[in-house]
């Protein structure tokens, strides 16, 4: 047994022709952010990950039965540094290896200088070093999460099985082939994972100032009951939603709302701003981005974000729920503009929104990456008819990070 080394298509230690003489395939920076000065009582500092190029080596003996059978091996492997071929690597010993993914390969030289050209010229075998910048992490086996797993929109999701040391990009794919995807976002909060009520508060259940509960057969969770507030006051009722132990950080805050055909205006929002709401159907409307906690505070004191709802005096205004999606630590989305239209399939990766499968520019919203390590996968959504939840088969994918090699 021995470490092993694969450049591309070439096993760079195979035992007869290539061997594997030494390697160090380097490590991500770690940099300090420290802040002092005049009014600071201590300087506080930090660790800062950079995402720099990292510098990787490998020292590879070549053996060939003739001169150009040895010098056809170097080009082969020269040839795959050329064209930044995924690098290989593992530990004699250990079950798992490590992508390495180069950006820059230096040209593979081979020594001519007496002894190597001795060597070389008499006994076939000479020795390269291979020089590589490559991205900061090692790419550990795909890894899924959830596998067509059955998930009712609105939803949480687990995320602490995540393997790795780095945060990696989530490939989430939602399939809805008997309901149709109209409108979806998602969110991750990196902190230990979280129930769906800390993001998805139905409106019956908070406390407002005024205004009635109501019914509404397509009001989340099943429609049944009292499922929306309202009211028809033009200068507008609230809730004070306690936002205290929200992590620091930008958040979507999300409404599910509609209004009387002939209430005219409408609206809902924060102290931040507000919208208008559109239709007289429930739809989930974004009423802006805010940062949470709003507020510091000690002891029992609470931070609070205030929702407001109003009418036009005559007609009524409703909510169903009030849903708070983390932004600042990923965030994707889809939003279909035309009424009725849908995908079956929606798939967020790369940094894109794949539609049934065909990159959908034109209807994403802010197209990023789920970038996480554990903590929980917040997801919103509905097809194109009223309902109260999505019915969709989720799978969860991603490609583990780590700083030197994979170890589990």
């Amino acid at each position: 047994m021995s470490n092993s080394l694969v450049i591309g298509s070439v096993d760079c230690n195979d035992g007869v022709t290539t061997e594997l003489v030494a390697m160090d395939i380097g490590k991500p920076q770690r940099m300090r952010a420290q802040y002092g000065g005049p009014g600071v009582d201590i300087a506080v500092a930090g660790p800062v990950d950079e995402s720099a190029w990292v510098d990787a080596w490998f020292r590879i003996r070549v053996t060939g039965a003739s001169l150009d059978a040895t010098l056809a091996v170097v080009a082969a492997i020269a040839d795959e540094v050329r064209d930044l071929a995924t690098i290989t690597v593992g530990l004699d010993g250990s079950a798992y290896t490590g992508q390495l993914v180069p950006k820059i390969g230096e040209c593979v030289e081979v020594p001519l200088e007496h002894p190597a050209e001795t060597e070389l010229i008499h006994a076939h075998r000479t020795v390269i070093d291979v020089v590589v910048e490559r991205e900061a992490p090692v790419y550990g086996a795909a890894d899924q999460l959830y596998t067509a797993a059955a998930l009712t929109i609105p939803a949480v999701r687990d995320l602490s099985a995540m393997k790795g040391q780095m945060a990696a990009p989530l490939d989430l794919l939602l399939d809805a082939t008997a309901t149709n995807l109209h409108q979806v976002v998602a969110g991750v909060y990196p902190d230990a994972p979280a129930g769906l009520a800390k993001f998805i508060l139905e409106a019956v259940d908070l406390s407002w100032s005024a205004g009635a509960a109501d019914t509404d057969a397509n009001g989340y969770p099943d429609g049944a009951g009292n499922t929306v507030w309202k009211t028809n006051a033009a200068d507008g009722v609230y809730t004070d939603v306690d936002v205290t132990d929200f992590l620091g950080g930008s958040y979507a805050v999300y409404a599910n709302v509609r209004r009387d055909t002939d209430c005219d205006p409408a609206t809902i929002g924060t102290p931040y701003g507000g919208v208008a709401i559109e239709g007289t159907d429930l739809r989930r409307q974004l009423v802006g981005l805010v940062s949470l906690p709003c507020s510091s505070v000690r002891g029992s004191a609470t931070s609070t974000l205030r929702i407001t709802l109003k009418g036009d005096d005559t007609d009524y205004a409703y909510c169903n729920t009030i849903e708070i999606i983390p932004v600042s630590w990923g965030y994707v989305g889809w939003h279909h503009t035309t009424p009725g239209s849908s995908a079956d399939t929606l798939r967020f990766a790369d940094g894109l929104v794949y539609a049934d499968d065909v990159a959908s520019l034109a209807y994403s919203i802010d197209p990023t990456s789920l970038l996480a390590l554990g903590g929980t996968l917040v997801v919103t959504g509905e097809g194109t008819a009223e309902a109260p939840t999505l019915a969709v088969a989720a799978t969860v994918t991603y490609l583990p990070r780590w700083e030197q090699l994979p170890a589990l």
